[in-house]
């Protein structure tokens, strides 16, 4: 795509969005049809508060429970408040959300990613959300919970670490390794993940179940298990570190397109990988069932497994990520750590409830209750107590893995283009892993259209 083409696009999407800002002011001037609240209580003089909860977790069912609780237990505390949960699938949430945003239709409060909250605080203009400085800042609140760090702009909280955090890691079906004869101790590199994932292959079973398809795992998958630890960063060098120009784009690095035609073989393996995975939920399946022998992904998953099928857990088990040799040298793992943090709306009727709800979320009470999600609760000093880890064996391993194997974790760049950039960063990993298009073309057609995104 020319210059010319991206910015008729991007025209045409700044006319979508001011035709979109219209029709939803309409709607809205009809009836309240937003997800924010309506209500005008105070519940500390006895009125009756509605908030509204927006969250990308809530269609899965271990958040699902997770957050029913934490609801019913807050509400039996504080009758006077309700909480509704709105919420889509992770692929279908973030394009609703912005829509929302724009029309300062979001919920009172949104939980989201810290990388994503400098995209939607800026959709608006002087920010769409609440600064917590107030609430944060010189507070223990500030150190205690993980990722906290992750949630400024230009040095101001925006948002809250409240919930639970993941990285992400190799989980494996034990009795699938013995059959084929492996030692999961010796699957230490990339090389020998591959090795693994081939010899278990066989009769309609799979080694690896990776994403093939139209979703954005066809990319985060590739990205975080080879480019990034040999690259230091997919869309920016140095740990997608500023400064955020155009001269700094690093898609199409050396050490990325390497990582790109390494994945593209090992995709392409019939054995290694099944064909045409079109989304994470049939990956998973696939490894429920026995079809694929290994799954990438985060502590959720063990919920996830456990809700499933708790006879599973039993043949459940867990590998770090692979360290990537890459010329000569060993690169770690840095794969990127996803805490869920919550911002409050500037368009919220009830922004000091929406932060009492928040701040209890962190209280040891709440965060017992948010383990049963499957990630690992926010606050350090929960998630290091013999409770915690004496019940959840399986998801302290991921805190071994983040001190001993793994490098620092890379998260995507913090800056509101960068929405923009992973849909580009998709479409590429789709010419790349299913179109199956030559690698250093596609990536350098990427780095034309990320430069011309961040110009």
């Amino acid at each position: 795509m020319n210059r010319k083409s991206l910015r008729k696009s991007s025209l045409s999407l700044a006319a979508l969005v001011l035709m979109l800002i219209t029709v939803l002011s309409a709607c809205s001037s009809g009836g309240n049809t937003s997800a924010g609240s309506g209500d005008s209580g105070d519940s500390s003089k006895g009125g009756k508060v509605t908030l509204t909860f927006e969250t990308s977790v809530y269609a899965e069912e271990p958040h699902k429970k997770a957050i029913d609780a934490l609801i019913a237990k807050y509400n039996e505390i504080n009758p006077n408040v309700e909480i509704k949960v709105h919420g889509t699938d992770y692929e279908n949430f973030w394009d609703k959300l912005t829509t929302e945003v724009i029309s300062g239709q979001q919920g009172d409060i949104v939980q989201v990613y810290p990388e994503n909250i400098n995209t939607y605080n800026s959709l608006v203009e002087g920010g769409a959300f609440v600064n917590l400085d107030e609430y944060i800042k010189g507070k223990d609140l500030e150190t205690d919970l993980v990722g906290q760090e992750l949630t400024q702009i230009d040095g101001s909280y925006y948002a809250v670490s409240n919930y639970a955090w993941g990285t992400t890691g190799i989980f494996y079906r034990k009795s699938l390794f013995e059959q084929a004869g492996i030692n999961p101790d010796d699957v230490k590199t990339l090389e020998d993940f591959k090795e693994a994932a081939i010899k278990l292959g066989k009769d309609n079973q799979y080694g690896f179940a990776s994403v093939v398809g139209s979703h954005p795992f066809v990319a985060s998958e590739w990205y975080r298990l080879v480019a990034r630890p040999v690259s230091g960063g997919i869309y920016f060098a140095d740990g997608e570190a500023g400064p955020y120009t155009t001269d700094r784009i690093n898609v199409n690095s050396e050490a990325n397109v390497w990582a790109a035609k390494w994945w593209q073989d090992f995709i392409n393996n019939p054995q290694a990988t099944p064909p045409g995975t079109r989304d994470k939920k049939v990956g998973r399946e696939m490894f429920w069932n026995g079809q694929a022998a290994m799954n990438m992904d985060g502590p959720w998953f063990i919920g996830m497994t456990k809700e499933r099928d708790q006879a599973l857990m039993d043949d459940l088990g867990l590998l770090p990520q692979p360290v990537v040799q890459y010329n000569g040298q060993d690169y770690k793992p840095n794969p990127t750590m996803y805490p869920l943090v919550a911002m409050i709306s500037k368009s919220s009727k009830h922004a000091d409830e929406a932060w009492k709800f928040l701040e209890w979320m962190t209280t040891p009470e709440a965060q017992a209750i948010i383990s049963g999600s499957g990630m690992i609760p926010s606050s350090k000093t929960y998630a290091n107590t013999d409770e915690y880890t004496s019940e959840n064996p399986l998801a302290a391993q991921f805190f071994e893995y983040q001190e001993n194997l793994y490098g620092p974790a890379v998260m995507d760049p913090p800056i509101p283009q960068q929405g923009a950039m992973s849909k580009i960063l998709v479409t590429a990993a789709e010419d790349m892993f299913i179109g199956k298009k030559d690698v250093k073309e596609v990536l350098d057609k990427a780095a034309t259209e990320m430069k011309y995104t961040i110009e």
